[in-house]
């Protein structure tokens, strides 16, 4: 190696050196982007939403699964057994024959009592209809509740001595007349086996919708003379 070569090596050896000194003796290292803050998070964390975003479930993000439509729902009843389904219906006629023989005694609207004979004539017929099919009777929920619904209605009809009777008579047998024809179109009716129970079913629901029409009938006559009698009062006052 000449000395012109040996000076060019040298200085060129120098000139990182100088360039270190110049900056204050501080070596400048370029930042790599691996050691660069990253401006996502890690892929293993979900990202947060903010209340405004937090009701809207964006695509291809489960945020919360819904569990609506699955819950449990309530079983439906057992179906009755032709004896259940006749003692339904002896312990309905019984239940009407009582509450209207109480009426009869005990009221003073001649359209109430009316109601109550009837009552006590086409339910007492069919009492008899049914005694003559002589059909097994077995209780069941259904029969269990209606008697002590009937035996809590006669138990308030005895009782009650105010001039309301009547009103409380008939809103019984509105409400009594209804839970029956409900219960032969949904329990009795489509679970009957036996041929003549069902024709027996079939002959007495209308009569059932005869007594609830008139008792609804009643209901809205004595409604209206109490507004009637508000009014005048109103006016007399």
């Amino acid at each position: 190696m000449n000395t012109t070569t040996s000076i060019r090596a040298i200085a060129l050896l120098a000139l990182p050196a100088l360039a270190f000194v110049r900056c204050g003796g501080k070596q400048q290292v370029a930042e790599t982007p691996s050691t660069m803050p990253s401006a996502e998070p890690p892929t293993d964390q979900a990202p947060e939403l903010d209340a405004g975003t937090a009701a809207q479930k964006p695509e291809g993000i489960d945020i919360a699964t819904s569990t609506e439509g699955t819950k449990p729902r309530a079983p439906k009843p057992e179906p009755l057994s032709d004896a259940q389904i006749a003692a339904v219906t002896d312990a309905a006629n019984s239940a009407e024959i009582a509450q209207a023989k109480v009426a009869q005694a005990k009221s003073k609207d001649a359209a109430v009592k009316s109601f109550a004979a009837m009552m006590i004539t086409h339910h007492g017929e069919a009492k008899q209809k049914q005694a003559k099919l002589k059909l097994k009777t077995e209780e069941s929920g259904v029969s269990t509740a209606m008697q002590a619904d009937a035996g809590a209605t006669l138990n308030a009809l005895n009782s009650d001595t105010g001039k309301d009777f009547d009103k409380t008579y008939i809103a019984a047998q509105v409400s009594g007349h209804q839970k029956v024809l409900d219960t032969i179109n949904d329990q009795l009716l489509p679970n009957v086996k036996d041929e003549r129970l069902k024709a027996y079913l079939e002959e007495i629901k209308p009569t059932v919708e005869q007594h609830l029409k008139r008792a609804k009938q009643l209901q809205e006559s004595f409604d209206s003379k109490s507004s009637s009698s508000a009014v005048s009062g109103k006016h007399t006052g």
